[in-house]
C-alpha cells in the first residue's frame, strides 16, 4: 500500500478507469491528511492544474484510487498549504 503524507501530490483515479492516469475523469491535487484508508485531498481544477477546485474543505479519498502524481510545481502546493494553517 502506497504511503501518502501532507504535501504529497496525487492522481485520483476513479474505478471506472481501470487504472487509466490518461481518463478524463482522473483528477490530479494534493494530500491534506490522511486516516486509515482514507486520504483527505484539495483538488485542481480539470482545465486549470494550479487552480483549486475545493476551496473550503478537502475531500475524502479512498486510498486505493490515488497514486503519487506531480502535475504543478511543489512550491504551488506548500504556498497552498500555508495559506490553509
Amino acid at each position: 500500500m502506497a504511503q501518502f503524507k501532507r504535501g504529497d501530490q496525487v492522481a485520483y483515479i476513479p474505478t471506472h478507469a481501470e487504472g487509466n492516469i490518461d481518463h478524463p475523469d482522473v483528477e490530479f491535487g494534493f494530500v491534506t491528511s490522511a486516516r486509515d484508508d482514507t486520504i483527505f485531498c484539495r483538488y485542481w481544477r480539470r482545465r486549470e492544474l494550479g487552480v483549486l477546485r475545493t476551496r473550503a474543505n478537502s475531500e475524502g479519498t479512498p486510498i486505493n484510487n490515488l497514486v503519487h502524481h506531480q502535475s504543478v510545481m511543489q512550491g504551488r502546493i506548500d504556498n497552498s498549504l500555508t495559506r490553509m494553517q
